[in-house]
């Protein structure tokens, strides 16, 4: 489960994450997908509060369904940058 931060923290820490590993492309890459995925996180509920307050019911509940999906897709992305980052620091580890 994703819980709530503030944005402007998470990307920091994103950002020092990126630095530290510049030549790791998969990391950028997972990295990146990761800040979309936690903006689109944090409009889709705007997103649906808005349809809701003009009256577009079907489309409140498909915003907070999209909500939903995106979560579950967050952690995944979540888990293999864990993974990722696991095996990167084994790897390191091992040639030290």
């Amino acid at each position: 489960m994703i819980s709530r931060t503030d944005s402007s923290e998470a990307t920091r820490r994103l950002s020092d994450l990126r630095r530290a590993q510049p030549g790791d492309a998969t990391l950028r890459n997972l990295l990146g997908i990761l800040n979309a995925k936690l903006e689109l996180c944090a409009n889709l509920p705007v997103f649906e509060w808005e349809a809701s307050s003009e009256g577009w019911t079907e489309r409140a509940h498909a915003f907070r369904d999209l909500a939903d999906a995106e979560r579950r897709s967050c952690s995944d992305v979540l888990e293999q940058l864990r993974a990722h980052l696991d095996q990167r620091a084994s790897t390191l580890g091992s040639s030290a």
